[in-house]
């Protein structure tokens, strides 16, 4: 499976998902200002069929960009960005075809400041590399469609200076995008670097502790279970065939739970922290496969697991975790009983499968029925 790209999207899901209304309104301005546009500065002789295309196609590229930007359906590909910018690309040429030998001046030329708002609109979900190629290619057919029309202007300049007046606007927002990608993402990094030494600090901080806690527990157990019995052996003084069996007995229990604590993994301890007391669900994986899980990967299923837990539609006691080895991927499977509808229940859980679907890039999201499943894999290597 690939590893995840330079975006503030596969960076911080969360913090992509909080920007999407803003990505939402960027878009939508793209469309308005290219009909806006269109209406109020129209030119004479203009071809009116062209610049409706000219409009839909950007219209096509916002809605790429309400639809790629959704984290039901994240990451934000390079395939879907690739064609946001095309659709966007295809409107500026579509409007100066419309317009062409008609068109006066350029400054009410809108091609040029849609597509740079288009990719401006893309910055949360794409490396700044992208944005930046992106930029170029958006800026070099400005420049190829202000150059053919620059006959056509009445203003009497050199070319270059209309160029100059065409690129501006895509060159200005697209650099700005690609900047704050690549500043978002150096950023981030550089506080998970700090973030992960402190908790390294902290961890071994901890361990004494950890060690002293489970000591205690230990000595809890012996207390309630072995220290009654020897007292009471030695008050009688004499050891019978009972006192026997119940030694055993004291003794196979000690053993179990001992191996038992030992053999249960990272994701049962989880249900039996989270879940309320008797409603623990049930985890089957008997090769230790969760183990082959990143530290990521763990945060984030704890983080849905919980959700679960305390959601007061989904039944705790119904979850069941299975993981399949299916080498070199391990196959996950989670299934819960809810009683909200389908849409509640994406709406509910949407931040989680926005960073689910960024760990593991081959979520899938069922709700049937009464049941809510969630299908993923992860590298086991």
């Amino acid at each position: 499976m690939k590893g995840r790209e330079a975006t503030a999207q596969q960076i911080d899901p969360l913090g992509a998902l909080k920007q999407r209304p803003v990505t939402l309104v960027i878009a939508l301005f793209a469309v308005v200002l290219a009909a806006g546009r269109s209406i109020v500065t129209r030119d004479p002789g203009s071809d009116a069929v062209l610049s409706v295309v000219a409009i839909v196609f950007v219209g096509i590229a916002a809605l790429g960009i309400v639809f790629a930007s959704s984290p039901l359906r994240a990451p934000f590909s390079r395939l879907r960005f690739v064609v946001v910018l095309g659709s966007g690309i295809l409107g500026a040429v579509t409007e100066a075809a419309a317009g062409f030998g008609h068109d006066l001046v350029i400054r009410d030329d809108w091609g040029s400041a849609a597509t740079g708002l288009l990719l401006l609109a893309c910055a949360p979900y794409r490396p700044g590399r992208d944005l930046a190629v992106g930029t170029a290619v958006a800026a070099v057919v400005i420049a190829v469609i202000v150059v053919l029309e620059t006959p056509y202007f009445t203003t009497e300049a050199p070319a270059p200076l209309f160029v100059a007046v065409g690129v501006t606007p895509v060159a200005a927002l697209g650099v700005g995008s690609a900047v704050y990608s690549g500043t978002f993402v150096r950023l981030v990094e550089q506080w998970l670097s700090r973030a992960a030494i402190l908790t390294e600090e902290s961890a071994q901080e901890m361990r004494p502790g950890i060690a002293r806690s489970v000591q205690q527990d230990s000595v809890t157990g012996l207390n309630r279970d072995v220290v009654p019995f020897f007292t009471d052996l030695v008050e009688r003084g004499e050891v019978t065939e009972d006192d026997r069996q119940r030694a055993g007995t004291a003794a196979t229990a000690i053993r179990q739970r001992i191996v038992a604590e030992s053999d249960r993994s990272w994701l049962e301890q989880i249900l039996l922290d989270i879940c309320p007391r008797g409603q623990a669900g049930t985890v089957v994986d008997r090769s230790g496969l969760a183990e082959r899980m990143t530290s990521d990967q763990r945060t984030a299923i704890r983080a849905i697991l919980q959700a679960i837990a305390t959601d007061t539609a989904a039944q705790a006691s119904s979850l069941g975790i299975v993981l399949h080895d299916d080498d070199p991927l391990v196959r996950a499977l989670i299934r819960v009983e809810s009683t909200s509808p389908d849409l509640a229940v994406r709406q509910h859980y949407a931040p989680y499968f926005a960073v689910l679907r960024i760990l593991f890039r081959d979520l899938q999201v069922e709700v049937s029925g009464s049941f809510l499943t969630l299908r993923f894999s992860y590298d086991q290597h």
